[in-house]
């Protein structure tokens, strides 16, 4: 994918980077709880390595409080995921079915590489 006409600013940005604004932003918005998960390969003084949390789990989850369609003034919450990747980067077949199993469980699944992708998402 070519990014030609995008400042070099937003193409140079490293995922943490992304991560830490996106988080900042849902930590501003009443009912929303979200963490960045750990995960990966944690390496040992023997020189193995051990996985650190489970394959394909999106960078931040948590959840949006919302009104229970059930019982009245009761809310609910959904449990949002989301994926970050830079401006051009897919999602691994273990992200993209983690994405998929939380919209089948009537959650929240969003890939995002910016702010306003999660801004869209969620207040659209």
């Amino acid at each position: 994918m070519k990014h030609a006409r995008l400042p070099s600013a937003l193409l140079d940005r490293s995922e943490q980077e992304i991560q830490r604004e996106i988080l900042t932003f849902l930590r501003r918005l009443p009912g929303v709880v979200a963490w960045k998960t750990g995960g990966g390969l944690l390496p040992l003084a023997n020189g193995r390595r051990v996985r650190m949390g489970h394959k394909g789990v999106s960078d931040i989850v948590g959840w949006c409080s919302e009104e229970s369609p059930i019982v009245e003034a009761r809310p609910v919450a959904r449990f949002l995921a989301i994926e970050v990747k830079r401006l051009g980067e897919k999602c691994t077949p273990e992200q993209a079915a983690f994405l998929d199993a939380v919209l089948v469980a009537g959650g929240i699944a969003i890939v995002a590489s910016s702010v306003d992708d999660v801004r869209r998402a969620l207040l659209s």
